[in-house]
């Protein structure tokens, strides 16, 4: 599992630049909101994206929807954190098995998949 973190405040494409499905959704949650529903760019016709777009139409919802759907994107994010520190937790304690078989911070960091900073890190808390 791979986590993915956009900055919507620093995507600057155009629609003339837009040619990926990635870049087609990061434009639609960025400009979904402010855009004249007489100018819709052509690809939010495709099925997948009109999908989504109505998927996320708060608009539509009735309150209880509405209170349902922010209870369940809640729920989401708790769930993602939760993997986020789960997933923390395994790199620390492979980090610390392999500095306990007196491997390299290189190492370590290469068995982790992490940086060596944050193996230096690891290896401060346990001394």
């Amino acid at each position: 599992m791979s986590f993915i973190t956009v900055e919507l405040a620093k995507f600057n494409k155009s629609v003339a630049q837009i040619q990926t499905d990635l870049d087609k959704l990061v434009y639609t949650m960025k400009t979904l909101h402010t855009t004249d529903p007489t100018q819709y760019p052509a690809f939010w016709d495709e099925e997948w994206l009109r999908r989504a777009i109505d998927e996320l139409d708060t608009r539509k919802m009735t309150p209880e929807e509405r209170a349902y759907f922010a209870r369940v994107t809640a729920t989401n994010a708790e769930a993602a954190n939760a993997e986020k520190q789960r997933i923390l937790a395994v790199k620390t304690d492979t980090i610390k098995e392999a500095l306990a078989m007196e491997l390299t911070v290189a190492q370590a960091a290469r068995l982790a998949n992490v940086t060596e900073e944050f193996v230096l890190d690891v290896q401060r808390k346990i001394a």
